[in-house]
Formats: structure tokens, C-alpha cells, sequence
């Protein structure tokens, strides 16, 4: 019988899990090397603009990480493990394996080569500040209700932001799964989405937010055929958020009810959480090309159950015979490694602008294959897995996968149920699929527009014409 856990026990869940995001735990034995007399690297100089451009939107006061890195004397004690986390690539969050599949992504969080470098060799040189003078000027951060990542690509804030109702997630106790409704506000007349960003409505609610994927219902006085509905978008801890092609985009309309089906982990202390959705809009005379299906989701199962057994009953409970998943054979023995693979042929042509994996504590990684219709084989991506980062990875226009009808797409999940995995609540545990985070699930979800075959072949046309070489005359 699986014990139940007390508050200590929930409580260094929570210290874990906040020092494994953030990077604070440090290989022992780690410290600074010896100044080399030629190598001249300085915080002023050389890493103060490297954390300005990739850590500070995190890594200041009242954000989501727990330490500061807006000053020197923040980032001089911290110099060895910044030089380990880095190294490793686990920090800045970017759970991407960099050496094969597509590199190409609007949103990449990932150091150059150059930047790790840079940090290492400035931590090995005992973490010299330099010369004050060659400060970059400090930024004025927005506060936390202020900050939207894409208002920097878009030089605006949202146009609208949609907040879900607030949800006291208690200190203790089994997951929460409630489901609320809420109206769009604000809206005159139906438009276009271009971009959405997401984010917990608090800093300190960052990690009792485990997965929301609300949808939208239409009025009841919507005219016919109008086609509103559906999914407004899909996440999970640390998604962030979705930038459609320059081409494509959702349509909201006013007066439409929002449905928030949320997923909480209660995770030590009582805390108001809620969600805020910042949605960028189209001109008001603009109408995009396509229009995205958002994202579909592939699991990893060997079963048959495929189809309509994924489809999920909002509001009923996990153990309702009606929400019964699929993956049915995902079983994970105590203290083992295991993997599941799916295929998945399609049955219409896409064109693929994002992907996001989704597991639980004991993920270890996945990978997604495509095989042609004309026998071409390539690995999409490999995503290595962190928990508390479900991010969604968002190709550069140039870089989406366009993907035929007949391509067979393969999603392999691996999970790590020992003491190696530092999120495993209970390596000791038989592991089954489920809700819950201490269960597991493995499917990836790939944000798709479904493309005629004109359209289709003219965008692989224009593909080819962008990626031509130039020559000059």
C-alpha cells in the first residue's frame, strides 16, 4: 500500500522541485579555478549582458525563480553553480537535445556555445567584476501582472488578456481539477488570433500549476456556420505560449464562454491560484490565410485504443470508467527504465509550426520521427525531459515541418522510475497512466493547420523558393 505522504515529505517535494528549475543544486566538489593572466573575461564586460538577455526576465525580484541576477554581488557567490548549470544545458530551461533535429525556433531560450563558454571561464577565473565602467546599463523590469514575454516581438502588449476564475488550491491533499466558466469581455466583434501567452496569475503560484487547456463555447445568438469554438489553447507548467504562422490564426468572438478546465497539485502552502491568458490580435480588416487546428495530440501506446478513447470528459472524476485514456499499456515497474512507441499515419497534409511533449515526474525523454510517404526517414526532435518546463517549441516560419498526407509520424517516450530521476516521488512504485502527477502519461502535441493538397504543395513551392540560394547579378 502506497503511504501516505506527510507535509515534511510534500514540503522537500516542493524544495526540490524549486531548486531543480532554477538550477541551485550544485555537483559537490564544484569551485572556482585559477585566473589565467591572459584570460581577461569580466561580469562587467562579458557576462553581465549574457544574464540581461537570458536570465533576468526569471532571475529578479518577484519572479518565478527564487535567487536574483540583476547585480554582481547577486551572481559572484552563485559563479561555480552558474558555470555547472550552464555547461549542462539545464539552465536556461530550454529541454531540447541542441545535437539533432530541427534548430530552429522563434522562442529558443538556448546558450550559444560562445555564452557558456563565456560563463565558465569566468567562474574558473575567480568571478572578476572588472571595470565598473563596462556595465550595461540596468533594465527596468515590469512587474509581474506587466511582464508579457512576446510584447518585446510584437511592440505591444496584448490586445485583451483572459483570466480564469480563482481557485484556492489547499496546502495539502490530492490533486484539483476544477472547471470554471468565464465570459470574453472586451470584445466587439469576432477576431483573429495571432499569438497567445500564458502565465499563473502570481509568481508564487508557479508550482501548484500543473496543465489548463480551456476551450471556448459560442453564444447562443452566434449566426449559423460561424466557427468559433473549440480550443483556445493547451498548456502545462512552463508552456509559455504560441506564436502562429504569419499566415494563420484562431478566431474568438465576442461574448463566447470561456471553459477552464485546470489541473492544481497542492504543493505546502494555501495559495489563490488562477491563469492569464495574453491574446494578440489581428487588424481589424485582416483575415489570415489558414486557420490552425491548435494542437493534436499523439501518444506513445503500442495499444488500439487510439481515437475516440483519448477524447476527455471535462468535470468527471479520474476513476469515471467514461475517462478512461488511452495507453493502456503503459506500465512502469519499480526502480526501471521503460519506453512506449507510437505511430501515427496521417491522413491529411500539415504543416507543423510547434511541438510539446507531456509527461509527469518520472519523463526522461521523448523523440518524434516522421517516415515518408516516399520512404525518407528523419528525426523531428528529441526533447529532454524537465517536469516543471512543459514548453512548447515554436519554429522559425522558414523551419515548420510540412508533413504529406501518408507520413507516418513516430512518438517514443522514455520513462526513468529510479533514485536517478531527482523528480521520482517513490521509485519503489508500479507506475500506471493517469491524471494525477504522481501517474504517468506520454504523448507529445503538435500544433497543426490541416492544408488541402494545393495548398500544400503551393506552400512546399514557396519553401523551396525561400531556402533557394541567392545570387547576386
Amino acid at each position: 500500500m502506497r503511504k501516505r505522504s506527510t507535509r515534511s515529505q510534500r514540503s522537500a517535494w516542493r524544495v526540490a522541485s524549486a531548486l531543480a528549475v532554477v538550477g541551485i543544486l550544485c555537483s559537490p566538489g564544484q569551485g572556482f579555478g585559477q585566473a589565467s593572466p591572459a584570460d581577461d573575461v569580466t561580469f562587467a564586460k562579458d557576462v553581465a549582458p549574457i544574464l540581461q538577455a537570458n536570465c533576468q526576465t526569471c532571475h529578479r525580484p518577484g519572479n518565478v525563480a527564487p535567487m536574483s541576477l540583476l547585480t554582481y554581488e547577486d551572481a559572484q557567490p552563485l559563479a561555480a553553480l552558474m558555470a555547472d548549470r550552464v555547461s549542462k544545458r539545464i539552465m536556461p530551461p530550454w529541454p531540447l537535445d541542441v545535437t539533432v533535429g530541427i534548430q530552429e525556433f522563434k522562442n529558443s531560450r538556448a546558450l550559444s556555445e560562445e555564452d557558456i563558454s563565456t560563463i565558465v571561464r569566468w567562474a574558473d577565473a575567480g568571478a572578476p567584476l572588472g571595470d565598473v565602467a563596462d556595465l550595461p546599463p540596468a533594465i527596468e523590469w515590469p512587474g509581474w501582472s506587466d511582464a508579457w514575454e512576446y510584447e518585446d516581438r510584437f511592440g505591444r502588449p496584448p490586445d485583451m488578456v483572459l483570466k480564469s476564475p480563482v481557485y484556492r488550491v489547499p496546502a495539502e491533499g490530492l490533486d484539483r481539477w476544477p472547471n470554471e466558466k468565464s465570459v470574453v469581455e472586451g470584445l466587439e466583434e469576432p477576431r483573429w488570433i495571432m499569438a497567445l501567452e500564458l502565465k499563473p496569475g502570481t509568481p508564487e503560484t508557479r508550482y501548484v500549476y500543473h496543465h489548463a487547456n480551456p476551450s471556448l463555447t459560442l453564444p447562443t445568438d452566434a449566426p449559423d456556420g460561424m466557427m468559433g469554438g473549440g480550443q483556445l489553447v493547451q498548456s502545462a507548467a512552463g508552456t509559455g505560449g504560441f506564436i502562429f504562422p504569419e499566415d494563420t490564426g484562431r478566431l474568438i468572438v465576442p461574448g463566447s464562454t470561456i471553459n477552464w478546465p485546470m489541473h492544481y497539485f497542492p504543493f505546502g502552502e494555501v495559495v489563490d491560484a488562477h491563469l492569464e491568458v495574453g491574446v494578440w490580435l489581428y487588424p481589424k480588416d485582416e483575415e489570415p490565410r489558414f486557420v490552425t487546428a491548435g494542437e493534436q495530440h499523439l501518444d506513445s501506446s503500442m495499444g488500439t485504443q487510439d481515437g475516440a478513447s483519448q477524447i476527455r470528459i471535462q468535470g468527471r472524476s479520474p476513476t469515471d470508467p467514461q475517462m478512461r485514456g488511452s495507453q493502456p499499456d503503459l506500465l512502469i515497474p519499480p526502480h526501471s527504465l521503460s519506453s512506449l512507441r507510437g505511430t501515427h499515419v496521417l491522413d491529411r497534409s500539415v504543416r507543423v509550426h510547434s511541438l510539446r511533449g507531456h509527461m509527469h515526474l518520472r519523463g526522461k525523454h521523448q523523440i518524434v520521427e516522421a517516415v515518408y510517404p516516399d520512404g525518407r526517414w528523419e528525426i523531428i526532435n528529441k526533447l529532454d525531459w524537465l517536469h516543471p518546463w512543459h514548453t512548447a517549441f515554436l519554429y522559425e516560419d522558414h523551419a515548420m515541418p510540412l508533413l504529406p498526407k501518408g507520413t507516418v509520424v513516430i512518438v517514443t517516450s522514455v520513462w526513468d522510475n529510479t533514485t536517478a530521476n531527482s523528480h521520482n516521488p517513490d521509485p519503489g512504485q508500479w507506475v500506471v497512466r493517469g491524471d494525477r502527477s504522481v501517474d504517468e502519461m506520454g504523448h507529445v502535441r503538435l500544433g497543426v493547420t490541416y492544408l488541402s493538397e494545393e495548398d500544400f504543395e503551393e506552400l512546399v513551392v514557396e519553401r523551396e523558393r525561400s531556402l533557394a540560394p541567392t545570387t547576386d547579378g
